[in-house]
């Protein structure tokens, strides 16, 4: 590996780890908010009581998509030796998971950004709230199948891949943050924190 190749491996280490801190407070911020109400017309009134929570979670998520996408891409592509399915599927999977993080970027900038001051009905805030929880579903389903198949391939050999199944598991769960505890919605992106910043540092590359 050349200087200047070193040098951009740390810059996306670097990246994938602030990318992964981002994603952990946006998502900790909107596991802060109370439960949605099942009543569409009580939905504006949550959203406004929530909008501060809201706002920042998107300013944050819009950075952490950028950084985690343009880290994961670069060392994931410096540690390819040859063609491998598991990481072609992790790779796939982590993709996944920012692109349904595009998804609630877009939903809650909507709710939370009047764009041409138009005003929504209480049935189509209800769906962007829906729609951002259900982003968040595929988006931890995304994170689970990439924590099993690029944790089976990284220096930490073991414990990468034990990592990995924990972590896949705790996704798995967190998929469904309208089942689960507050304090347990709270601890996932702390957790996906730890995940992603320990992928970043164990991540093989050539």
């Amino acid at each position: 590996m050349t200087p200047r190749q070193a040098v951009d491996v740390r810059a996306h280490r670097w990246l994938m780890i602030v990318g992964a801190l981002l994603t952990a407070g946006a998502l900790l911020l909107l596991s802060l908010l109370p439960d949605p109400p099942a009543e569409a017309v009580a939905m504006t009134a949550w959203v406004e009581r929530g909008h501060p929570l809201l706002m920042w979670s998107n300013e944050l998520l819009f950075f952490a998509v950028i950084c985690w996408g343009a880290g994961a891409r670069g060392l994931v592509s410096a540690g390819l030796a040859g063609p491998s399915a598991r990481i072609d599927v992790g790779r796939t999977a982590l993709t996944v998971a920012l692109v349904a993080l595009v998804v609630v970027l877009l939903a809650v900038g909507r709710l939370v950004y009047p764009v041409f001051e138009i005003d929504l009905s209480a049935e189509v805030v209800a769906l962007l709230v829906s729609s951002t929880f259900g982003a968040l579903h595929v988006a931890f389903l995304g994170f689970a199948v990439a924590a099993v198949t690029l944790g089976w391939s990284t220096r930490a050999a073991l414990a990468g891949r034990a990592v990995g199944i924990v972590a896949a598991a705790v996704f798995v769960v967190g998929s469904f943050p309208w089942l689960t505890p507050n304090w347990w919605n709270s601890v996932v992106p702390v957790l996906t924190a730890a995940w992603g910043v320990f992928l970043a540092c164990v991540t093989r590359t050539e």
